[in-house]
């Protein structure tokens, strides 16, 4: 059963469809590499949990003449009380690892036109969408709790991947921000097919090291001031 609070980020922190404004390229480029800039569209269609919103906006980063399709989205909710940030990737063309360095090159200027001490939650969507940390969490819940394919509770799930690497990259990525991760929250947990994980992500992973089946969810972070 889904909670209050689970009830409340699907409401406002789940974007399922939008169109975008005009790109509109940041040009402040001192922090990253050359020929790397940061875009920025304004999101004008109705979407999802429009109407707990004041605005949303995607960001993303443009690498020479190429535009990436894994866009951060950040959102405020009408009473400006609440910050939300919706991972948005369409295809395999960004891996795990790229994702988190473009977060981390996109934070400062979201953080402009958004109070980060606001952010709430982040959703990343479906787990095997976010390619090697699904690997990743596969091995370790293997080990932790053996071979079966019956999925423990909600809870026990949520609190394994509280303590995963998944968790210490946003702790560190949100570090400058005085921002920590409070709790993980899933929603349709199984394990699907490897083939499945091929087709919707970028694998840096070497093929032996990954299980024929793999964790899947859907996944929201809560966040707390450190």
């Amino acid at each position: 059963m889904i909670t209050s609070t689970l009830q409340y980020l699907l409401a406002f922190g789940l974007t399922l469809s939008f169109n975008f404004g005009n790109p509109k390229p940041i040009q402040d480029n001192s922090i990253f590499l050359p020929d790397t800039t940061v875009g920025s569209k304004i999101i004008t269609d109705e979407i999802a949990g429009s109407a707990y919103r004041k605005s949303a906006k995607g960001y993303f980063l443009i690498i020479g003449k190429d535009t990436s399709k894994f866009t951060c989205i950040f959102s405020d909710s009408k009473d400006g009380k609440y910050v939300s940030l919706d991972f948005i990737g369409k295809d395999n063309q960004t891996s795990y690892r790229e994702r988190m360095e473009h977060l981390r090159i996109i934070l400062p200027f979201a953080s402009k036109d958004y109070k980060m001490d606001s952010l709430k939650s982040i959703y990343f969507g479906r787990l095997v969408n976010n390619g090697d940390i699904a690997i990743y969490l596969t091995k370790n819940y293997r080990m932790k709790f053996g071979k079966s394919d019956k999925i423990s509770n909600y809870s026990t799930i949520s609190r394994f991947i509280e303590k995963s690497k998944l968790c210490s990259d946003i702790n560190l990525i949100f570090k400058p921000y005085s921002i920590s991760v409070k709790k993980v929250m899933v929603e349709k947990v199984f394990f699907t097919s490897k083939k499945e994980l091929n087709r919707t992500s970028k694998i840096e992973t070497k093929p032996s090291e990954i299980n024929d089946k793999i964790l899947d969810c859907l996944t929201w972070i809560s966040l707390k001031p450190l």
